[in-house]
């Protein structure tokens, strides 16, 4: 009996301290994770789950591991959750971002849809839903970049690479070692900005820190550089002396600061006059005339998450910041922008139809508001977080970061256009019989430049096409009808292949060709709109063979008297011949017929009864080549 209590008592004061250790972790996971540090909440977290399956931690742990770029470990842990029948709608949500980071768009769709049916009006999961719908779309022309990494592997994470001057400079972390103090959310090294010049052969010489004071004790960030260069413009986490400032919110937010060039030395720190310790405000890029700052915020009246901003240098100081509005901002996070010479300004987004993550977009100014963001796709964009664009003078090069080998990398980019080709096959009319010998010219009616080949022993011809020009394309065989149309590459911008099916049909002198769908109205002759269209594609034919004489047939059939239907027919052949010749075709080349029903092509002759279809047969337009001019 004592025994069976003391063992008892034991038990009980083991449990008791399994249990406070547990709580001892949960608090100081949550803790961290309140205040951003992923990196030291999941290491608490990892001490509980998954011994003890407590759906708070779960979720936290989750999140914490996709924050820090954990993505199968978040989206395994995820995926419990969503299984349980308790799981609260936002989990669906979380769900679906790690899939479609992890490129299981399709997977992701369904979780979001689970998502709206509860949440209709959560305009970022309604976007990123028309995103796993259009994921497709993302990769319509893959040869517009090519990226080739810039190695740099003393670092464990650098983005934001921006030319300045001979070099560069861009944002970087490193592997903490012992003894050093670390960033809380990632466990590596504060941010900081560093330059690095190139050598005669165009490679990357060792990085080095920015001089001067633009590197302090925290977070130094993306920065933007006035037009001559003297002035730079950085971000900063907002600490004073040796210690972060944070808000009641328990968060660190970000200042953008000023520095000049004093002897090789960036000196005199001046901060961003809308900064505050309320809000972010970061992440600064110049119009190419130094007097516009684009620049990033969470402040009160955006549209939810981080919003591109924008304030004017007038009468010596910054104007107020002005929201770039609902045409570029969303409900999720627009962040980097990059305001090119061409007026273009450039953004990243993890909203709008992003692939999953953070996607670079592309939007101008009218004058009015900003165009609709266009997606740049993949290569440059990737399901990763993509962003830091920027790009060179002449808009060949530039450089990007990507987290798509999940780690924040610089790489630089060709920005190549489009391609064009034209893809023809000549064959017989009506058949798959390919044709050899068909000419086919093609002119570029912008510079003149005119090309000349001829289709294979499998009727096959190609050709590169140039962007942004205008083509003619004229095809002929001796004997044949000649055929023109029409190719323009002009404001394409993506990739494209164009075809073209020339039939090939020998001219035959008085074989009847049948124009489809001339029809008139009962007992009438004039010329229709439907009939006019049919008889534009005579005039093109006409066009296209300027040495041909042609004769216009027109037939009716057996109904009504046999005299009355020779003179509608002779009509209806006039009026076809005078539309020719308000269409430009001279007259010269052009004869009329009218035939009534002495030419029937079927059995519904005289008391013969016959289907409304049958008679519709007999009632026809033809036109026959009468003569080839020399």
């Amino acid at each position: 009996m004592n025994n069976l209590i003391v063992k008892a008592s034991i038990i009980g004061i083991l449990v008791l301290g399994i249990s406070s250790c547990t709580n001892y972790h949960i608090r100081k996971g949550d803790n961290y994770f309140d205040n951003i540090a992923y990196h030291d909440a999941i290491d608490q977290y990892e001490m509980v789950y998954p011994k003890k399956n407590i759906d708070d931690v779960e979720l936290k742990l989750a999140e914490a591991y996709f924050k820090t770029g954990k993505l199968d470990s978040s989206q395994q842990i995820y995926k419990r959750a969503v299984e349980r029948a308790n799981c609260a709608p936002v989990t669906y949500f979380n769900y679906a971002r790690v899939l479609m980071a992890n490129g299981k768009h399709h997977d992701a769709a369904n979780y979001l849809k689970k998502y709206l049916q509860m949440n209709s009006s959560d305009l970022v999961a309604g976007m990123l839903l028309s995103s796993c719908n259009s994921i497709g779309q993302r990769y319509r022309d893959t040869t517009l970049f090519e990226l080739k990494p810039i190695m740099e592997d003393q670092f464990v994470n650098s983005f934001s690479l921006l030319e300045y001057q001979n070099g560069a400079i861009f944002t970087a972390d490193k592997e903490v070692y012992s003894g050093r103090k670390m960033a809380a959310w990632t466990g590596n090294s504060y941010l900081e900005i560093y330059s690095m010049q190139k050598d005669e052969d165009g490679n990357w010489l060792s990085p080095e820190l920015l001089k001067g004071d633009v590197n302090g004790r925290f977070h130094e960030g993306p920065a933007t550089f006035s037009p001559d260069g003297n002035t730079i413009y950085f971000t900063r986490s907002n600490y004073i002396k040796r210690k972060m400032h944070v808000n009641e919110s328990a968060e660190n937010n970000l200042k953008i600061f000023q520095a000049k060039l004093v002897d090789g030395k960036w000196k005199n720190l001046v901060e961003f006059p809308f900064n505050s310790d309320d809000y972010s405000v970061g992440h600064p890029a110049l119009s190419s005339d130094g007097k516009t700052m684009y620049f990033v915020s969470d402040m009160p009246g955006g549209f939810g998450g981080s919003d591109i901003y924008k304030s004017k240098w007038e009468n010596n100081t910054w104007s107020k910041p002005e929201n770039l509005g609902i045409e570029v901002n969303t409900n999720g996070n627009e962040m980097f922008p990059y305001f090119h010479s061409d007026g273009a300004l450039y953004f990243s987004s993890d909203a709008h139809n992003s692939m999953g993550g953070l996607d670079v977009f592309i939007t101008y100014f009218n004058g009015t508001k900003w165009a609709k963001p266009e997606n740049l796709n993949y290569p440059l964009n990737s399901i990763k977080d993509d962003f830091g664009f920027s790009l060179n003078k002449d808009e060949t090069k530039g450089f990007v970061s990507s987290a798509r080998t999940n780690t924040d990398k610089m790489y630089a980019f060709d920005k190549k256009p489009p391609t064009f080709n034209l893809l023809g096959i000549a064959r017989e009319k009506g058949t798959s019989i390919p044709v050899a010998g068909v000419i086919v010219e093609v002119t570029n009616t912008l510079s003149g430049q005119a090309t000349s080949m001829t289709s294979d022993a499998k009727g096959n011809f190609k050709l590169k096409l140039m962007p942004e020009a205008n083509y003619d394309l004229y095809c002929t065989k001796f004997g044949c009808f000649s055929k023109t149309d029409k190719i323009s590459t002009v404001g394409m911008k993506y990739s494209e292949d164009f075809f073209a099916d020339f039939e090939v049909e020998p001219i035959v002198i008085d074989k009847p060709i049948v124009l489809e769908n001339i029809y008139y109205d009962f007992d009438k002759w004039d010329i229709r709109a439907d009939a006019a269209i049919e008889l534009d594609k005579l005039v093109r034919i006409l066009n296209d063979n300027p040495t041909i004489e042609i004769e216009m047939g027109s037939h009716t059939d057996t109904r009504g008297i046999d005299q009355y239907n020779l003179v509608l027919s002779d009509k209806r052949a006039m009026a076809a011949v005078k539309y020719l010749i308000s269409q430009g075709i001279d007259a010269s080349r052009l004869t009329f017929k009218g035939y009534g029903e002495k030419v029937l092509v079927n059995g519904c002759k005289n008391d013969v009864t016959c289907s409304e279809e049958d008679h519709q047969k007999n009632r026809r337009t033809e036109f026959k080549v009468t003569k080839v001019r020399k």
